[in-house]
């Protein structure tokens, strides 16, 4: 193995000086366009050769708007007729193209049926009416992944019902949804699972159900994912015996984690892969170089809460191959652990198993040479139930990132933690981290509290409160050595003689692979765009 490098060069935030004089970085720079009418409803973004296209809903109006030019000023606004009666399922970009899925639950003929609608970009609105894809007898569910309604890895996206997936190179997706069971014994029910493959322009190329080769009591799917070829995949864990629990009395892994590939005419193999005896978290799909399907996530080597590293797969023809682990170094993680945390840890004895908790695997990316970064972040909720009036209420934390650089042939060159701490009560809101990746340097940024910017060396973060302004900060992090600085571009609460509400990250857009943008709202019914670009 390679020398393991752990974060070095804090430097920037050691030299920064009172608060109101923070430094913005000169990797960036950002505009905020002229204001527009707020459209109220649901929100999607997209982008095409530098401009921008939005496909908001609301009070039965769907409203398209486009953005253009250096400041991302609104140039064209279309109201599309009245329409009810739908459910939503997906917006999707789909190799230059964009649709909108949604679903009809036909009551008089007891069906569910998925319709698509194409969205012109260029023209600003919808092509020609919705076109039925797939009719269904009866009710079904999605069943989405905890992953895909995170963030959406591997182009998959959460649904009411159906749920849409790209392949990594987007010439085919996958439709899938879960018939609803004959029996409610766990022991005796077996899965029903549609999936409908489709080229991007919705030809179909095949479909059908298919029932799981395991009762649900021993299956639990995980992820889905599609090829090229329009094979089809689904990632599940799969218990040894009929016990129903993950690991035996001797603390060992009772289930193996197994790939089924789903051929055009639904014959159905099992691809075993093989973790070595280790217990598996946050396992998913990811996109590897030159659109080959990768296998990753967190294992732990002991039962328990917690993981111990991170594991990394490849599917070849039919089989999972170079398998490697990477074990996350103790002292990486102590770094910028709170107060109380490191109280408990100097009670604990030394012999104590250390493990992070909570940990999502969220990007793996790639260069050129095909050395890869691979970033993780830490990610729960907690709920309360008042006991006097019985209402629940959620907390959602998003918190540090776990990072790590991986060269061409597999060894680990460095790893690291970067310091965040956000909270919320209202979903994710404004939080969790933006990727960018340019040349040797990967950016995760996020907002932060504004005390955070002087953060000393190994000192836990002070709480960033979703909704409460921020400042949009962050790590410039080298990928080849792991060093890291801190970077801020512009705190909300003065962009530009603008103060800033409701940044929300999932409403972030890739403009290009050095600029990005996100629709704030400024009050008095008026919303801009703020586009933040590499220099």
């Amino acid at each position: 193995m390679k020398k393991l490098i752990l974060a070095i060069s804090f430097a920037t935030i050691s030299a920064l000086g009172a608060i109101a004089q923070v430094p913005i970085s000169k990797d960036f720079s950002y505009t905020v366009s002229k204001p527009y009418k707020v459209v109220d409803g649901s929100k999607e973004y997209f982008s095409k050769n530098d401009e921008i296209m939005t496909v908001k809903y609301g009070k039965g109006v769907f409203t398209i708007q486009k953005f253009s030019g250096p400041n991302m000023n609104e140039i064209k606004r279309t109201e599309v007729e009245k329409t009810e009666g739908f459910t939503t399922e997906s917006y999707q970009q789909i190799n230059g193209r964009y649709y909108f899925f949604y679903s009809i639950w036909d009551k008089a003929n007891s069906k569910e049926q998925l319709f698509v609608r194409e969205i012109d970009f260029d023209k600003s609105k919808f092509v020609g009416p919705g076109k039925k894809i797939i009719t269904v007898k009866g009710k079904v569910t999605g069943g989405a992944n905890v992953a895909g309604l995170v963030f959406g890895f591997g182009g998959t996206t959460s649904s009411t019902k159906f749920q849409i997936t790209k392949s990594f190179n987007e010439k085919n997706f996958i439709v899938k949804y879960r018939k609803y069971p004959e029996s409610k014994n766990d022991k005796i029910n077996k899965d029903v699972i549609g999936m409908y493959v489709y080229d991007f322009e919705v030809n179909p190329i095949w479909g059908g159900e298919v029932k799981m080769p395991y009762t649900e009591k021993k299956m639990n799917n995980i992820a889905y994912s599609v090829d090229e070829k329009g094979n089809a995949y689904i990632l599940t864990e799969v218990i040894n015996d009929e016990s129903g629990k993950r690991t035996t009395k001797d603390g060992e892994p009772n289930y193996t984690i197994e790939l089924l590939k789903i051929d055009s005419d639904k014959s159905t193999s099992n691809i075993k892969v093989p973790m070595n005896g280790k217990f598996t978290d946050n396992v998913n799909f990811f996109e590897g170089k030159n659109d080959e399907i990768i296998i990753a996530g967190f294992y732990s080597n002991s039962k328990g809460r917690g993981i111990d590293g991170f594991f990394l797969s490849k599917l070849y023809d039919g089989s999972v191959e170079d398998l490697k682990f990477y074990e996350i170094p103790v002292d990486v993680m102590k770094m910028y652990l709170s107060d109380r945390t490191q109280e408990k840890l100097e009670k604990k004895d030394s012999k104590v198993d250390l493990k992070m908790t909570n940990m999502l695997l969220r990007e793996i990316t790639y260069q050129e040479d095909g050395s890869i970064t691979i970033y993780g972040e830490k990610y729960y909720v907690v709920s309360h139930t008042d006991p006097k009036t019985g209402r629940t209420t959620y907390t959602y934390y998003y918190q540090e990132i776990i990072g790590a650089g991986i060269d061409k042939d597999g060894e680990l060159l460095w790893m690291n933690k970067f310091p965040k701490n956000q909270i919320g009560g209202n979903g994710r809101g404004g939080m969790g981290y933006y990727l960018i990746t340019t040349g040797t340097t990967d950016y995760l940024l996020f907002l932060d509290n504004v005390n955070n910017i002087q953060l000393p060396i190994n000192k836990f973060p002070k709480a960033h409160k979703d909704g409460a302004g921020g400042y949009l900060t962050g790590f410039k992090v080298d990928r080849e050595t792991g060093e890291t600085e801190k970077v801020s571009l512009f705190d909300t609460r003065n962009a530009k003689g603008t103060e800033l509400f409701q940044f929300n990250t999932g409403r972030i857009v890739k403009v290009n692979d050095k600029t990005f943008s996100v629709e704030c709202y400024k009050k008095k019914k008026e919303d801009v765009m703020v586009t933040i670009k590499l220099q």
